[in-house]
């Protein structure tokens, strides 16, 4: 995401110091003005013939104003200007994923060799060698749901569980995918993250009846696992836009899995946008110009003018 798209003023209610450094700096400059003095003395008429008009004008900013800009650079430093994520301390990916795996019997085709299934869990295994550092969990499901094994950074002990599965060891036959999901979402609890569907067919009437709180914020990508010529296109589509979910179709080279990794990294990063303890307080950069505008506080009489009351 672009700087722009990010800002935010991480304590914007500091604003509301604004209008009392502007208001003080009004009041100054109404003490300071001789000709509203004079008027509450001499007649207005009279004072219209008194006064001479100077030909010079001032070319320097008065003292209160110059309070006042000074103080505007201060509130906006302490409302914490922000647009850049801090660097992950610790690890390089904090992203979590889960990767949810169809084993029902149309898994078993063969139009991918050596079947969709064991297509699949290649797939799974080239996106994890492209995410090292990410914590990845696996969820198989046909008509039931089960955890495979829970969020670990141990890939191949993940993969390994992977190639054991088969139609055959699933207590129940279906397609359950919205239990899967629910299923999915809990072990990611409230930290965001993402689910990773690997599938070859998807019901849009369960993907309509999942609601976006069953799955605890986390960014569905629907990874369609068939030919071209025998895969339902349409109801990947629709189920995608109900599920407000990413969707990705196999590819025989590792552009299908690189997008998806992309798109993990983008979901992160979204989620990541609304956490501002994950944002880096910008407010020094205007530090520098208060020093400087405040060293001219310095010159000589700078502090009798800003106080001169008529």
């Amino acid at each position: 995401m672009h700087s722009l798209e990010l800002f935010h003023l991480l304590r914007p209610w500091m604003l509301i110091l604004l209008p009392l450094g502007w208001f003080f700096a009004w009041w100054l400059l109404q003490q300071q003005n001789d000709i509203l003095r004079w008027k509450k003395i001499v007649n207005p008429k009279l004072l219209e013939h008194l006064l001479l008009e100077s030909n010079q004008k001032s070319a320097r900013l008065q003292a209160p104003w110059h309070l006042a800009v000074v103080w505007t650079l201060i509130v906006l430093a302490l409302s914490g200007p922000a647009w850049k994520l801090k660097p992950a301390p610790f690890t390089q990916d904090e992203a979590q994923i889960v990767c949810v795996l169809n084993v029902s019997e149309s898994m078993e085709t063969k139009d991918l060799t050596p079947s969709r299934l064991k297509r699949a869990i290649f797939k799974m295994k080239d996106f994890m060698a492209l995410r090292p550092d990410s914590k990845i969990a696996l969820v198989a499901y046909s008509g039931s749901a089960h955890l495979v094994l829970p969020l670990t950074k141990d890939h191949a002990i993940l993969n390994t569980f992977a190639q054991a599965l088969s139609p055959a060891i699933m207590p129940k036959k279906g397609n359950n995918l919205k239990e899967a999901l629910v299923l999915a979402s809990k072990q990611l609890k409230d930290s965001g993250g993402s689910i990773i569907v690997f599938t070859d067919s998807v019901d849009v009437a369960q993907a309509k009846e999942i609601q976006k709180n069953d799955l605890n914020g986390a960014k569905v990508e629907l990874f369609a696992i068939a030919s071209s010529e025998l895969l339902n296109t349409q109801s990947f589509q629709i189920s995608a836009n109900n599920l407000d979910a990413g969707l990705t179709q196999i590819s025989v080279d590792d552009t299908d899995v690189e997008a998806l990794s992309a798109s993990v990294d983008r979901a992160f990063k979204k989620a990541g946008s609304a956490d501002d303890a994950r944002y880096e307080d910008g407010g020094y950069w205007f530090l520098p110009f208060i020093v400087l505008l405040m060293l001219l506080w310095l010159r000589r009489g700078f502090i009798a003018e800003a106080w001169r009351v008529s």
